[in-house]
């Protein structure tokens, strides 16, 4: 059944019908929705997305552009998944439908944006070393996350890891703990986890604590080396407690103290960032920095239509706010 057909059908124009299937309800009474909403159920009509497009010259789909190794399965990363899932919901909402790519290599993204035909681009967790290439070569209006950078006119929305950092140190400080440990998902490439370093170091400084380079871990390399954490841990002023760059990191830490019949936090404590469902899953509870990811991806959303709708807008940047949540994790060393 054509658009044209579904219209007579009804007894009404195709532009009401246009207006039906494009959710534009305004003008259009219930009863009418109702009656052409049967139709087009009961035919199993399926718009074409292709050709509404070219035909109102505005494309409905937006690359989510997720920073990754090739081949590499982005939803493992529980973060990852939530904020995509997020988005999702939110491009929804807007009638708008993502395309996920993950990749490591810029020039495929632009080549695919300008193939893809699509109304705007998200790009989260981009590596420095690409940022200033993508924004160059990208005409349509993108929107950053979670990357730190000076480019001029960037929309940017993500989280103060600083402040994060800081809130960890403190909260670490005031529970006892003297000797610290930090562990990050990829300190030489990701700025992320520099900031949170930054803001972990001055929250210790704070109380006279140093944190010593040798107890700054670049990657996750020990946590998910037995035979590393063990030796790590044996040394004679091994850490009390580690801060980790991610809720993921922190879970896999756990695992591995326990595998090696250190008690957390009897014996070890952890915190970590990002406050995902799983933090409530690990055994014991973890305590960890709280983003509001829904809120991110709303905010990320609503700026990207703002400035595919009117394109001459002025950039724009926002940062949202980290708060701690304690958990089961971390032991008081005062008492």
């Amino acid at each position: 059944m054509t658009l044209k057909e579904i219209a007579r059908t009804a007894g009404v124009s195709t532009a009401t019908v246009s207006n039906v299937i494009n959710g534009n309800l305004h003008h259009v009474s219930a009863d009418t929705v109702e009656r052409i909403q049967n139709i087009i159920q009961e035919s199993g009509y399926v718009p074409n997305q292709a050709a509404r497009s070219l035909a109102q010259r505005e494309s409905k789909v937006v690359a989510v552009i997720i920073q990754a190794i090739p081949n590499e399965n982005i939803f493992r990363n529980p973060y990852t998944a939530e904020y995509v899932g997020a988005l999702t919901v939110e491009l929804y909402r807007h009638g708008y439908f993502p395309l996920i790519r993950s990749t490591d290599d810029y020039r495929d993204v632009v080549a695919d944006l300008r193939g893809w035909n699509v109304a705007g681009a998200i790009f989260s967790g981009t590596f420095p070393r690409h940022l200033k290439n993508i924004k160059s070569l990208t005409t349509v209006p993108t929107v950053f996350t979670d990357c730190y950078f000076r480019i001029p006119g960037t929309n940017h929305v993500g989280v103060d890891d600083v402040s994060g950092g800081q809130l960890a140190g403190d909260y670490l400080a005031q529970m006892g703990h003297k000797r610290l440990a930090f562990i990050a998902n990829s300190i030489d490439e990701s700025d992320v986890d520099q900031h949170r370093l930054q803001g972990f170091r001055e929250g210790l400084a704070a109380y006279d604590i140093t944190l010593t380079d040798d107890f700054v871990l670049p990657t996750p390399a020990n946590v998910y080396n037995p035979d590393l954490l063990k030796n790590l841990l044996q040394r004679p002023d091994a850490p009390t407690a580690f801060f980790c760059a991610s809720d993921r990191v922190a879970a896999q830490l756990i695992q591995t103290l326990n595998h090696l019949n250190y008690r957390v936090p009897d014996d070890i404590s952890v915190v970590g960032f990002d406050n995902l469902p799983t933090a409530e899953l690990t055994h014991p509870p973890l305590t960890t920095l709280a983003q509001d990811i829904d809120q991110k991806a709303h905010l990320v959303v609503d700026m990207l239509i703002r400035h595919i709708k009117q394109k001459d807008l002025a950039p724009e940047r926002t940062l949202l706010g980290v708060w701690l949540v304690e958990r089961q994790s971390v032991a008081d060393l005062n008492n």
